[in-house]
């Protein structure tokens, strides 16, 4: 699987909105070379004015009118007929043309309402015989021909990425050149087209597979010996320029889709000629040579450049049967198999080491090898070597010719994988193909070579559904031969901003699962939109799909914990290192748009961890490790839920107003994007939801701005997808015989557009536009498939969804060439549209077994599942409020393990500061395990309590809070007593930063922070039998004897000492303000509630009674408190 598709490359609209799109990442210069497009012409062809006028109009804003009025509309009907009889036989057009955009076109009702009218109006048809499509060379039919210019094809972008690797050897790839022997009647037929007024397309037709039948007939004549006793020394050796010219002449009429057109007896006499040059290199090798320029090397060359081309004529639709011989297919393999061996012995020396030819002239390594549980040989051969330095063969120091049978090769695997999505292949070939493929992941430094044989092994499991659990067992074979060294290699660059990689290995899993949902073969190769709507398939497929993509994650995972559940005790932990990276791998490609099948495969792991397999297995191992791996991934989930909470996205606020309705909920004066109302830049307001946009936000140009109605792109998806339920149900009216059963209940035009929907294909337009080949098609099938397994009605709107998959060819509106949305925004919609998937509703159950498993006999267990939910809580701290979690917590603040009790107290005091909320619930419980027979508990239950009352000021539990911790005052652990008389220091008698000007009451000189303190110590008093405690904690707050040793050790600062002993004073001096205020005061309980401040200050004197003899007054308190006492 190769990715070589970015839409920053080609003609795109310049409107500046970021790279979008798969990147190419995955692809080097030589490969991107030849893909690059030639700029591709707007609408209106250069014309000065953009606007479509059908009437004449003077310019200017002031007389512009609409095209979207009435009397125009009206002629709707007119106008579909008229573009139903044109005839476009004069102009040459591309089949697969797309809408290129200009800026912002508006979308005109006059489309829709063609549309509406005939299905088929903007449908490109010819008059005359080329019309139908031709599917066999035995009877040729004339079709239409394309100009001899460089077209940017997919044959090109897949098969011709190599020719410059070697510059010695290579030709330059111009198509134009039929051959180097007659140049000039190629250049004067050349000409003769440029100058004639009206060529007829049937003639040029005629004239270009003449001229290739012309080239081909020269080149058999040149490799053939006349002699009529031949054999195979008398085919002579073609000179590898000539076979080089003739691959861009193939991959040229491939280019005008003209090559099945070319007689089969000429294209059998070409494939025999270059079997032969396969022949004459078998049994050659890379290794034998010390020179790139030696006969060797040249006859390899000559090889591979002919494997080329021949596989560049079979793998190509609508060929005849005669050409896929047996015999020259399995040659292919078998060269191909041996420059694959002999190019990794040369990139990695440990596998060279491994696959030394053997007496017999094989490879050590070729034999298959049992993946069964005792562990084959061969495989704990892979396994031990570790010690190989890798380094010593890197890509610098790998000569040229080397190099350049790489490139070759990754270009053969390309069109291997074409060639058997078209012929059907013998199984040994297909095997042989697997066995060769997978090989390529056990060698570093040949990335490309491996995304090839990614994509060949993808198209096996697609077409070969027989060798679908073989496909999946040599992974499993793959992923234990691996060196350790090699297993958590992540070469496979993902497309995203973040430059992110995964292990080559789980990319090809994902692949093979997208693959898994049998997308159909008319869907794969239909380019147009009527086909997808005469797809004969029934409407409950998707769902089967669906299910066959889930069995084959199911087989995976299966056998893959049975290798697990039969490994002995020393190969635990290293299989449990290979699982962590396959779902770290997993959980990286999660909810990124180009890969909707992680979160499946996902799935089903956590549902065979629930099972047997995992938390209910016998095994503790297997139970430890299903517990890790569940609470990984449930993090994760929660983690996602709470980021598209969170997330002010203004597409994903559309879902949870998700009733049709535009959501009035939107700033009116700021933009819908960045939320800035700064008026200095243009806004644009949604004619239909009257957001408003910033022009840069949404990556439009300001001489773009367009002159009329402008719909955001969320509303122009609405309306498209509108126009797409009303063209469905005018298929089934004209085709009621076909599908009758199935229009009589098809409700597409009366059912509602949801805004989910609407999202859905918000994402799916995007993926269209970032690529066109294969792999794309196969993730928005995969992504069909997900919503018709979770919507009800999706039988009865399955055409419905078949037309959404490829919209743009139905809908042919520029306003939707280009989804102007940038990377990110999708990935946004992807996370928020993931959270209605079956896996992310899965949370729930796996946040319940993990706290069933907290109850578990085993400590092991027990202190497992403790730190899953752990993880959990640090994704989403609200966890913690759970009801079913706090009472699953606090039970392990019971728990007969010291270390369980203190890791339940440790996951809730992580989380009290930045969540008062959770400290209030859990107060209780914690308080209770300052009694706690465990040292370490005591104290962490002390810390938890100090932080609830520091990070909340107005902490309602605060004065019982005081009174737990101050019942450990007396502990008969040392170190708890310093923390506790350290607790008290910080709530009470520590110097506060900054300067305080408040003061308690008028005429006070005790500041208003001293009072509220003493407040605090007097109304826990209140609620204790006495204050004996209070004077051991003032006492040692003077002393400052609490600090660790080292502290002691340099002396206490006597700054700090004054401190102390002067806010001392201050709340002395507070209590006595209090005693004369309570005394004043008229009432029968006035002793009652003067008698704690009174008891505070007697604490006070009884450690140091000059605290009530400041020197500026040394008899105040006597003075004052003196008529207020009382003798018996």
């Amino acid at each position: 699987m190769s990715y070589p598709i970015n839409s920053g490359s080609g003609s795109g609209s310049g409107s500046g909105q970021g790279q979008r799109g798969i990147g190419l990442s995955n692809t080097i210069h030589s490969e991107v070379a030849p893909c690059l497009p030639l700029p591709s012409l707007p609408v209106f062809c250069g014309a000065y004015d953009q606007d479509l006028r059908l009437f004449d109009e003077p310019r200017g804003g002031g007389s512009f009118r609409s095209l979207n009025r009435a009397e125009v509309l009206s002629q709707a009907t007119r106008i579909s007929d008229l573009l139903r009889q044109t005839d476009v036989s004069y102009l040459t057009l591309r089949d697969d043309t797309r809408a290129v955009p200009y800026g912002y076109v508006e979308p005109l009702e006059l489309h829709e309402q063609v549309l509406r009218c005939s299905s088929e109006a903007f449908e490109c048809s010819t008059a005359g015989p080329i019309k139908e499509p031709i599917s066999t060379s035995t009877v040729p039919e004339k079709k239409s021909f394309e100009q001899s210019i460089h077209i940017t094809s997919k044959a090109q972008r897949d098969y011709g990425a190599t020719h410059n690797y070697q510059p010695d050897y290579v030709v330059a790839n111009n198509i134009s050149t039929s051959s180097s022997r007659k140049p000039k009647v190629k250049k004067k037929s050349s000409d003769d087209f440029s100058s004639s007024v009206g060529p007829d397309p049937a003639e040029l037709q005629d004239a270009t597979i003449g001229n290739f039948c012309e080239l081909l007939e020269d080149f058999c004549g040149r490799a053939e010996v006349l002699s009529d006793d031949r054999d195979e020394a008398e085919w002579l050796a073609v000179p590898l320029s000539d076979l080089r010219m003739l691959i861009n002449e193939i991959m040229s009429i491939r280019a005008k889709k003209l090559l099945h057109l070319v007689p089969v007896d000429i294209l059998v006499r070409l494939l025999r000629v270059l079997d032969h040059q396969i022949h004459r290199a078998e049994g050659l090798t890379i290794d034998e040579c010390e020179h790139s320029d030696s006969d060797i090397v040249s006859s390899i060359f000559c090889a591979l450049e002919s494997i080329h081309a021949a596989l560049a004529v079979m793998a190509y639709n609508q060929m005849q049967k005669q050409l896929y011989k047996e015999e020259i297919i399995e040659r292919i393999l078998e060269f191909s198999r041996r420059q694959i061996m002999d190019v990794m012995c040369v990139y990695d020396p440990s596998y060279r080491a491994l696959h030394k030819p053997s007496e017999n002239g094989g490879f050590e390594g070729d034999e298959d090898e049992e993946f069964d549980a005792e562990l084959g040989s061969a495989s704990k051969k892979r396994r031990s070597n570790k010690t190989v330095k890798v380094k010593k063969s890197s890509i610098n120091k790998v000569s040229a010719s080397v190099n350049t049978i790489l490139q070759k090769m990754c270009t053969i695997l390309g069109l291997l994988k074409d060639l058997l999505l078209i012929e059907r292949l013998s199984d040994s070939c297909i095997l042989q193909l697997v066995k060769t493929s997978f090989t390529t992941f056990l060698v570093d430094n040949i990335q490309l070579l491996q995304l090839k044989a990614i994509g060949l092994i993808s198209g096996i499991f697609y077409s070969y559904t027989q060798h679908r659990t073989y496909v999946i067992d040599e992974i499993l074979q793959l992923l234990w031969k691996l060196p350790s060294s090699k297993r958590a290699l992540r070469s496979y660059h993902l497309p995203d901003e973040e430059q992110r990689q995964i292990q080559m290995i789980t990319a090809l899993l994902i692949q093979l699962v997208h693959c898994s949902a049998n997308l159909p073969e008319a869907l794969r190769q239909s380019s147009s939109g009527n086909p997808i709507l005469e797809v004969s398939i029934d409407s409950s497929y998707p769902v089967k799909c669906h299910e066959a993509a889930t069995e084959a994650c199911c087989y995976f995972w299966t056998r893959v914990l049975q290798r697990f559940a039969s490994l002995k005790a020393q190969d635990v932990s290293e299989m449990k290192s290979m699982m962590e990276n396959l779902v770290m791998d997993l959980l990286t490609t999660l909810n990124l748009p180009e890969y909707p099948a992680s979160a499946p495969i996902l799935e089903v792991l956590c549902v065979l961890l629930l099972q047997n397999a995992g938390l209910k297995s016998k095994d503790i191992s297997a139970r430890t490790m299903a517990i890790d791996l569940l609470g990984t991934i449930a993090a994760r989930l929660k983690r996602d839920a709470v980021l598209c909470r969170r997330d002010k996205f203004w597409v994903l606020q559309e879902l949870v107003n998700d009733d049709g309705a535009a959501d009035c909920r939107y700033p009116k004066d700021a933009c819908s994007i960045c939320l800035d109302g700064r008026v200095e830049k243009l806004f644009l307001v949604c004619q239909s939801c009257q957001r408003s946009f910033h022009a840069d936000c949404i990556g439009v140009k300001e001489h773009e701005v367009p002159n009329r109605s402008w719909q955001c792109q969320f509303c122009l998806c609405r309306k498209h997808l509108l126009v797409l339920q009303s063209y469905c149900k005018s298929q089934f009216k004209d085709d009621g015989k076909k599908n009758q059963s199935r229009s009589e209940k098809n409700p597409e035009a009366s059912d509602p557009i949801t805004n989910a929907e609407i999202i859905q294909q918000l994402l799916l337009n995007y993926l269209e536009d970032v690529g066109s080949d294969d792999v794309h098609l196969f993730v928005r099938w995969f992504y069909l498939c997900l919503w018709c397994k979770d919507d009800p009605k999706s039988q009865q709107k399955f055409i419905y969804y078949l037309a959404r998959l490829k919209s743009k060819a139905i809908i042919r509106d520029p306003g939707i060439a280009s989804s102007l949305l940038t990377k990110d925004s999708v990935k946004k919609i992807t996370l928020a549209l993931g959270q209605n998937n079956s896996f992310s509703r899965g949370f729930d159950k796996i946040l319940h077994m993990l706290l069933a498993s907290l109850r578990e006999n085993s400590p092991v267990i027990r202190a497992k599942a403790l730190r899953a939910v752990s993880i959990i809580v640090e994704a989403d701290p609200e966890v913690l409020c759970d009801k079913r979690v706090q009472l699953a917590v606090e039970g392990r603040f019971c728990d007969s393990a010291i270390s369980a009790r203190e890791a339940a107290l440790e996951l809730v005091g992580r989380h009290i500061s930045s969540h008062p909320d959770v400290g209030l619930k859990y107060f209780e419980k914690v308080a209770e395990r300052i009694k706690d027979t465990g040292v370490s508990v005591r104290k962490r239950a002390i810390k938890i309590i100090r932080d609830m009352c520091t990070s909340n000021a107005n902490f309602s539990e605060f004065t019982n809070a005081c009174i737990e911790i101050l019942s450990r005052v007396s502990d008969d652990e040392s170190s708890i007593q310093d923390l506790v008389c350290k607790t008290f220091y910080e709530f009470w008698f520590e110097e506060p930063s900054g300067s305080e000007t408040q003061f308690f009451g008028d005429g006070s000189s005790v500041p208003l922070e001293v009072a509220k303190k003493t407040e605090q110590i007097v109304e826990m008093l209140r609620r204790m039998p006495n204050h004996q405690l209070l004077v051991t904690v003032i006492k040692r707050n003077l002393a400052l004897d609490f600090f660790p040793q080292s502290a002691k050790a340099a002396g206490i600062n006597p700054v700090s000492l004054a401190s102390v002993r002067k806010r001392c004073e201050l709340m002395c001096k507070c209590l006595l303000e209090k005693i004369l205020q309570v005394e004043e005061m008229n009432g029968e309980e006035v002793e009652v509630r003067a008698l704690p401040y009174v008891l505070v200050l007697h604490a006070f004197c009884v450690v140091d009674p000059t605290l009530c003899a400041p020197s500026s007054d040394p008899s105040q308190f006597v003075v004052t408190l003196q008529p207020y006492l009382k003798t018996q």
